[in-house]
């Protein structure tokens, strides 16, 4: 194996979102031997980077696919047809959902994070729209999430699946969470991407993952593992296996997968 892929939330990440002393330490000694390491979320690279600032990373996949990053500078974005946003966001206010949306450096959000905001709000480089009278601003958004009950998700996935199925990716990224990118997006594509750029085989990557926006990343890696407290759709894949994310199931993999 020549590079490691790792999803953040519920992959790499404990449950107090941090990266443990035991995953930095054997993550960071494979950087050293020689192996990539590569960081796929859904999450931006602000807070990526603020998130696994101990790690030797080079490559971050941010926005579940949406957007790569190579020394913090960006290699590949792709978003959606402006036309397109404005209708679903439109449709989710509609059903009672909220959202947050990224376009470039804007951040448009019915809700959001407090945290995030408290975080980046002073942040120069990002500029934050709260959209309070529930008429959405029309961008080329590169990611859209959805914040709600079950019920409400399911309605709106239907609406985006039936009419947009050949323009959209559309996946649960975590509880009550939903993510939207460019059909074009996706942690597997991304991740192939990032291959083609070091130079390697696809098929040498490892790659960890909990949820359903890990997916095309698992499908993709030549070595897929999950962990113990991974959505059940996962677990009925045949993926190699390991402990929970609060268990350091990413380094507890790694060290005994490079012992053999």
């Amino acid at each position: 194996m020549k590079l490691i892929a790792m999803d953040l939330d519920g992959t790499l990440l404990t449950k107090d979102k941090r990266v443990s002393d035991f995953n930095r330490d054997i993550l960071n000694r494979k950087s050293n031997e020689g192996i990539e390491l590569v960081i796929a979320s859904g999450r931006d690279l602000y807070s990526i980077v603020d998130l696994t600032g101990c790690l030797n990373v080079k490559y971050h996949i941010c926005f579940n696919g949406a957007k790569i990053y190579k020394n913090r500078e960006l290699i590949y974005s792709k978003s959606m047809d402006r036309g397109i946003c404005l209708d679903i966001l439109e449709r989710a206010v509609e059903m009672g959902l909220n959202y947050s949306a990224t376009a470039g450096k804007e951040v448009h959000f019915t809700k959001i994070d407090p945290e995030y905001v408290k975080e980046y709000g002073t942040n120069k480089e990002l500029e934050f729209f709260h959209i309070t009278d529930g008429k959405p601003l029309g961008r080329e958004f590169e990611k859209m999430v959805f914040v709600g009950d079950a019920e409400r998700f399911k309605k709106l996935r239907k609406y985006v699946t039936t009419k947009y199925e050949k323009e959209l990716n559309i996946f649960g990224s975590g509880d009550g969470v939903m993510d939207i990118v460019n059909i074009q997006c996706g942690k597997g594509t991304a991740l192939k991407l990032v291959a083609e750029d070091i130079g390697i085989d696809v098929g040498q990557t490892m790659a960890f993952g909990d949820n359903e926006n890990d997916l095309s990343m698992l499908d993709t890696a030549g070595c897929p593992v999950i962990m113990a407290n991974a959505a059940e759709e996962l677990k009925k894949t045949e993926y190699k296996r390991t402990v929970t994310n609060d268990e350091n199931g990413v380094g507890v993999f790694v060290e005994k997968f490079f012992e053999r």
